[in-house]
């Protein structure tokens, strides 16, 4: 496996991202396949229930990870916004050694677990509270919110 200074490889992305995310199958979500229209990328998993998604995304060249939260009507939200503002990461603890994308995959998955079961159990009113329309270039085609 990677170590924070390394990229990882496609591979070790979705490996790390599914057992990261296993806790999902507890509030029914299970893997699917992204939207024709957003599958362009290989370096993301999503995960699904009902109309609820959670999307795991590698960015920065393997420097980075997000963790969206999505609904079928349009609505997206990063998981950090669930967590309490004090329970957030600090940003200056990011001089300390930098985190590599493995191993924010795994800290956004504890974060989620603990701060989120309300929308992975179907509860999406603090969710809908915090959320923003998806952007036009994450919409289907013909489906304007705007």
């Amino acid at each position: 496996m990677s170590t924070s200074g390394d990229v990882p490889t496609l591979t070790e992305f979705q490996e790390t991202t599914k057992q990261a995310f296993a806790f999902l199958q507890r509030f029914g979500f299970a893997e699917t396949a992204a939207p024709s229209h957003r599958s362009h990328d290989p370096f993301q998993v999503w995960f699904r229930a009902g109309r609820r998604f959670v999307i795991v995304q590698g960015e920065g060249y393997g420097s980075m990870a997000s963790v969206k939260l999505e609904t079928a009507d349009g609505l997206e939200l990063a998981e950090i916004y669930l967590v309490p503002p004090e329970a957030r990461p600090d940003g200056s603890k990011r001089s300390r050694t930098p985190v590599g994308q493995l191993e924010q995959i795994h800290e956004a998955a504890r974060r989620l677990e603990r701060y989120g079961a309300d929308f992975l159990s179907g509860d999406e009113g603090r969710f809908v509270e915090l959320a923003k329309l998806l952007p036009p270039y994450k919409r289907p085609l013909g489906r304007a919110s705007d």
